[in-house]
Formats: structure tokens, sequence, C-alpha cells
């Protein structure tokens, strides 16, 4: 089967002709019918909660008395530092994006490095290191789709064919930049490289910037729905920005981390990322990780061309001492098949962890599953328990909003039939 044609078929009943951005609320949708304190299997927060789940609360630090992040829109400048394209084209500094990025970096400035990506279809990984400074790429095409980086990596992989795929002409040499990145997922000795390496764009730039491109892990359907996590991209960077971007892929296909330049989970660091006017697609947790990520007008595509059992949009990993992970804001949320899809489901990858989501303004439309729009923790098996709390004589709600005993995976003020409370069956 080819894969590309499939997501390209995908995006196009999707958005029409271009995927440059979801609309928020569409004129025809009713007023949200969700009401709080909701269901212990669909929580809503009332009025007063929710302004705990503002950007930024999600992109404050966790170092005692630092401020916020608080995140400008992206600038081109008139000039790129560097260009990619094909070979000859006047103003072309590089034919791959990964020579560009290494370019950038080899500078060793201080200074934000802009590389520029002329349209066309770009096969292999990308790997950006950390740095002292700070890179954007962005798509020089009137569409995201006109720049695709793609490959498809497999976490089943052995370390032998994962080296084969993602260097083939030895562009991860000893003495690069990226080399260090390379070289953690090559030398690995277990069966198969896993999750941490099955990305075909990987960051763990502070302050990286992607605009007006595309990112495909093109694994697709060829293989089942069980342990095939393939990542588009992911992101261990902080301060890290994408804007008119579409991520593909299936499982696993947005994953952000807090790891270190060793791979490995943190528990003392949280990163934070701002998705604006983008488009995700997959099936089994979609979104996953440990960071603190918002997602601004941003569609959530479920597929169901590989499984039929189950989908999950969201699978945080935010660790239990942490109150912000996932949040979502004047987005929308589409899935295929009859209420398969999941909004989400905690990723329990060490006892440190209880993933938090906030669903708010957006519009959640037709084939989630109404009665159990939350699904049992990954890994774990943890059963989801949503927070009803109790009350008051005055009709106040009473809850604490991290209370360890339940999740902490909420909504607020959202539309479409894919959003109804059903009441839960009396006992």
């Amino acid at each position: 089967m080819n894969t590309s044609t499939v997501s390209r078929l995908t995006l196009a009943l999707a958005f029409g002709a271009t995927l440059s951005a979801c609309s928020s609320t569409p004129p025809d949708q009713q007023p949200s019918q969700q009401t709080a304190p909701g269901t212990s299997a669909r929580p809503v927060l009332t009025a007063g909660e929710a302004k705990n789940f503002v950007v930024d609360n999600y992109f404050s630090s966790l170092t005692p008395g630092a401020q916020a992040w608080k995140p400008y829109a992206i600038r081109i400048p008139a000039q790129a530092n560097f260009v990619v394209g094909p070979a000859g084209t006047p103003g072309v500094t590089h034919t791959t994006i990964q020579a560009a990025v290494d370019a950038a970096i080899n500078k060793h400035s201080s200074e934000r490095q802009y590389i520029a990506v002329m349209p066309g279809e770009y096969e292999g990984t990308v790997f950006v290191p950390a740095a002292s400074g700070s890179v954007t790429i962005y798509g020089t095409g009137e569409k995201a789709l006109d720049v695709k980086i793609s490959l498809a990596v497999d976490s089943e992989m052995d370390s032998a064919s994962w080296r084969r795929l993602v260097n083939p002409s030895g562009k991860y040499m000893p003495g690069k930049p990226a080399w260090y990145m390379f070289d953690n997922c090559q030398s690995k000795r277990n069966a198969a490289v896993g999750v941490m390496c099955s990305a075909v764009f990987w960051s763990q730039n502070n302050g990286l910037q992607l605009q007006n491109l595309t990112i495909q892990n093109a694994l697709g359907d060829s293989v089942d729905a069980g342990n095939h996590q393939a990542v588009a991209f992911r992101s261990d960077g902080d301060k890290v920005q994408l804007n008119n971007v579409n991520i593909l892929g299936r499982q696993n296909t947005f994953f952000v981390t807090n790891s270190g330049v060793d791979n490995t989970l943190r528990t003392d660091r949280q990163t934070r990322t701002l998705v604006t006017n983008s488009y995700v697609e997959g099936d089994v947790d979609m979104v996953a990780g440990r960071g603190a990520v918002v997602f601004d007008n941003t569609q959530f595509q479920v597929v169901n061309s590989r499984t039929q059992q189950e989908a999950y949009v969201f699978a945080p990993a935010t660790l239990s001492s942490v109150n912000f992970g996932f949040l979502a804001i004047n987005s929308r949320f589409n899935a295929a098949g009859d209420g398969v899809a999941q909004l989400g489901r905690s990723l329990d990858v060490d006892g440190n962890t209880n993933g938090q989501v906030v669903i708010r303004d957006s519009v959640i439309n037709e084939g989630f599953n109404l009665a159990k729009p939350w699904g049992d923790a990954a890994v774990s098996g943890r059963a989801f328990a949503g927070n009803t709390g109790a009350t008051d004589d005055k009709g106040n709600v009473q809850r604490e909003l991290n209370d360890a005993r339940f999740n902490r995976m909420w909504e607020f003020n959202n539309r479409g039939v894919g959003s109804q409370v059903v009441a839960e069956p009396k006992k």
C-alpha cells in the first residue's frame, strides 16, 4: 500500500484543497452542553476551575520565581541564513535539511539561525541537536504540504536495520553535531530500538521553531496496531514552537519528552511547546510523552485504517508533581470509525506518572466513545477515574484538581456531538 497517498487523500478530504489551518468553532455548532462536575467517566470543569488552565500556567517554569514563557509569533527574515533545495538552484546552500542543520549548529552562534526549505519531498531523518543557539526551519511553499519530510521508521526495528535505514550515506558521522543522537540509538543492544529512536524528525534544540511544512512517518498501515510506535516528530527541547505544520503517522505521531542528551526521561525538567494552526493525524496515542504542550487552533484527525479496536488522541506521561501537561484550545477533534476513538489515556511509564490533559473551547465531532471518552492508563492498566467532587449547600463544586486518587483529564465548554456528557447508570 502506498501510505503516502493514503495520508494525502485523508488530508484532502479533511481540509479540501489545503491544510493551512483549521477553523475554530463553526457557526453552525450549538452552544456547549457540558456542565460541571460532569461524570466520573467524563469530568467537566466549572468556569472558576477552568481559569487555572490557561496558556501562562502551562508555560510557567519549574524554577521558583522564574517568569512564564510568553512566546511571540514566528518571524521569518527577508533572507535566511541557509536555503535547502535542488542543486544548482540560485540561492541554494544545501541540498538536504540535515546538512543545513549541521551548518547552522557549527556556526556556534547564540543568534537564531534560519533555514528556508524549498518545495519538495525530503526523504530521510532530520536530527537537530542541543546547542547554544536556536534554529528556525520553514517551508517556502504556499502551503504546508509543499515541503514534506518523510521516512518509514518502526520502533520494532533492530539497531542494525535502523542504522542502515537512517544513515545510508554517512550523513551522521563522528564530529558532526547530531552524531551523539544517532550514536545513542545505533548503540542499543536491545532487540529493538524502541519508541525513543523511532522519530523521523527529532530535536533536542531549545527554542526550535518549525513553520509551513509536513513531517510524516510513512510506516502507516504496513504494520498491525501492536507495539509499532512510529514517531513523526519528537521534541526534547524547551520553548519550542510549531505553526502551520502537518504531523502525520499512526502510533505516537507527536512525541514530546523532557529527555537530556543521554536520551532518558527526567524527573527534574519540564519542556514547553506551543503548536498553532496545525494538523495531527494518527490512531494510537497520537500525542504522547512528558512535557507541557499547548495546541491552539489545531485539528486532530483519528484515522481508522489500521485498527478497529482502539484509538487515543492524547497519552500524557505528566509527572504527578507537575500540574500542567497537555492543553487543547480552539481546536477540532475528528474520528473515523463507529465510537472506537477515545480522547486520551494516561501513559503510566513509571510510578511518578499521572497524565494531565485539558480540552476546552473546542469542537469534538462524531466517532468518539460517548460512554467512555477517556481510556484506562497504558502500561499500568489503571482504570480511568474522574473526580466529580462534592457539591456544597450553595451548589458549588468542591474538589482538588490534582487529587492523586483520580485521573487529571478534564473538559470545559466543548461543542459537537462527540462532547455530550452521558449520564452514568444508577448503581
